[in-house]
């Protein structure tokens, strides 16, 4: 018999069901696939559970616990169980990506508050890749979180927290100094360090700061100033550089 499983966007692929998988059938079933893939589309949960709408493929869900993509928008499923979140408490399977607050705007708030001197979108955006505009705004007007300009073109975002948001921005004041005037010349060598560790890391997100880390884990000291230096240069993190090839993973 055909039947139809509606996306959650409105669109649906037509597939050949029986009845339903009852509960506990269902936890069985599901699984089994996420055994198998850890990262699933709704159609393919659709044809597991025998269903054709999105609230039920949800109700069986519920039942073992599941996060939705926050890429992609929210085209993927997978089980809380499943992902290893990074510090940021982030994980990618492939590109899709998922957080541990289970969703962007949760994901955006964790990320700023936690920062040590706030986030811009930029730092954001390089951290999620995708943009978080709207997301930041919300939470601004919520009063979940502060911000003040950085310069002429962008906000710091900081901590709702006034004591806090004050060390966070005095950090960043900080660290735009010592950006104004590196340390010693930034050589060739220094270069290469940095960049072999960001492609070494290609499958997980690194940012200057776990880079400056790993390397002094390696005896080689390169300051913070000048892996930023070669992030932008480079263009790391950002689309077409040598971290987007981690996507293709």
């Amino acid at each position: 018999m055909a039947s139809i499983c509606y996306n959650s966007d409105s669109t649906y692929r037509i597939y050949n069901r029986g009845n339903m998988l009852d509960p506990e059938s269902s936890k069985t079933a599901l699984r089994n696939l996420f055994r198998r893939t850890p990262v699933v589309e709704l159609e393919a949960l659709c044809r597991a559970l025998k269903t054709r709408t999105y609230m039920s493929v949800l109700r069986r869900l519920t039942l073992l616990g599941h996060l939705t993509s926050y890429t992609h928008r929210g085209r993927y499923y997978t089980l809380r169980k499943i992902p290893q979140f990074n510090e940021f408490g982030l994980w990618y399977h492939g590109n899709v990506g998922f957080c541990r607050g289970g969703t962007l705007k949760a994901a955006v708030h964790e990320l700023v508050e936690k920062s040590a001197a706030g986030r811009t979108h930029q730092d954001l955006q390089d951290l999620l890749h995708v943009r978080a505009h709207d997301e930041l705004l919300d939470h601004v007007r919520a009063g979940r979180l502060d911000r003040k300009l950085l310069d002429d073109k962008r906000w710091l975002y900081l901590s709702a927290d006034s004591s806090r948001a004050a060390k966070q921005w005095a950090r960043r004041q900080t660290q735009k100094k010592r950006a104004a005037v590196l340390v010693g010349p930034l050589t060739a060598a220094m270069t290469v360090e940095v960049l072999v560790e960001v492609l070494q890391s290609s499958r997980v997100i690194v940012t200057p700061e776990q880079v400056v880390r790993r390397l002094h884990h390696q005896s080689v000291s390169v300051p913070l100033e000048h892996v930023q230096w070669v992030f932008e240069r480079y263009r790391l993190g950002k689309k077409g550089g040598p971290d987007s090839m981690r996507s293709r993973h």
